[in-house]
């Protein structure tokens, strides 16, 4: 049970819709996205119970910025609203939120700001509207706001300022929302994985899955299109999954595919999917809609879906993320 206080911005900042609900209607409201989905596609679904993920554990965040306002875009508006406290949020972006403010009404302009907290400090990258190249005038104001102790790299406009220690990943990669629900979500993975001796994670990101799957001692190979991906090494491949979908034959030595699309879906890929032969696939998404589009292919090709688990990676709001697992 999550217990809490309305944060004063509640319905003025477009984040949290459903705070005042009590918890066992918000559940069931999670529940009922989910359900509907799939519904909309003719497959009948039982989810788990809710995975819940704390409050104050969002590591990411992407502050709008216009003439020296910083925070959310309000409900349905791209007025900003200067927030200056989230419930969702760790500590540690919050607490560096006034100073980043100033940075702004420094900078002025316009643009967003994306923020990551990791376990070596803050990972920030400022991006205008009109992203342009810092002169020799910029470059200096940003060095010096990237001294602040609690900032470890700072960049600007895909221009790297300052990177105080190396971090396993590019600016802008892409993470789980929370290291609570990656870690929730690699568990899941683990549970499906006996007997498997290789894996193909697609959609792979700078490798959530790929690595542990690695550790396990499973010959894992993990393709996308993003910069990360070849933090894999030997086990990455760069490639657009949407123009160019790995074809049914190259999968088709595999035990296990993970399938892991950003909130589009994979409507092109999983079609290939469908042409092969392998015996277990998890598909995990942030959206059940394309989830559930994409999930009738599968069962249409000879798949059982045998698990919906939700983990509410998106508390208050009307996102859930679901891991599904289809057996053939």
């Amino acid at each position: 049970m999550m217990t809490h206080s309305l944060c004063p911005f509640f319905k003025i900042c477009g984040g949290c819709l459903y705070q005042d609900l009590p918890e066992d209607a918000y559940l069931k409201k999670k529940q009922t996205f989910i359900v509907r989905a799939f519904a909309d596609h003719g497959i009948t679904v039982t989810p788990e119970a809710i995975r819940q993920i704390p409050v104050e554990s969002r590591r990411r965040a992407t502050f709008a910025f216009s003439n020296g306002h910083v925070g959310y875009n309000a409900l349905k508006s791209h007025r900003i609203v200067d927030i200056t406290e989230c419930r969702l949020l760790k500590p540690d972006i919050l607490r560096f939120l006034p100073t980043l403010r100033q940075w702004i009404q420094q900078l002025g302009g316009r643009g967003d700001v994306s923020v990551l907290a990791t376990n070596s400090g803050l990972d920030i990258h400022i991006k205008t509207s009109q992203p342009v190249k810092p002169d020799l005038k910029r470059l200096e104001q940003l060095a010096i706001m990237a001294s602040d102790p609690a900032v470890v790299r700072l960049s600007y406009n895909g221009t790297p300022i300052v990177s105080k220690l190396p971090l396993p990943f590019p600016p802008d990669s892409f993470l789980q929302p929370s290291q609570e629900g990656e870690e929730e979500l690699v568990r899941l993975l683990l549970e499906q994985t006996q007997g498997i001796k290789k894996a193909v994670d697609l959609f792979c990101g700078g490798g959530t899955f790929t690595k542990p799957l690695l550790s396990q001692g499973i010959r894992a190979i993990g393709y996308d299109c993003a910069e990360n991906v070849r933090t894999l090494g030997v086990s990455g491949r760069v490639r657009d999954l949407f123009r160019s979908p790995v074809p049914a034959d190259e999968l088709n030595d595999a035990d296990l595919i993970i399938l892991d699309p950003p909130r589009a879906g994979a409507k092109a890929q999983t079609e290939q999917i469908a042409l092969t032969t392998v015996p277990k696939i998890v598909m995990i998404s942030c959206n059940p809609a394309t989830a559930a589009r994409d999930a009738a292919v599968l069962i249409n090709a000879g798949w059982h879906l045998t698990r919906v688990v939700p983990v509410d990676q998106f508390t208050w709001s009307n996102h859930i993320e679901i891991f599904c697992v289809f057996e053939k």
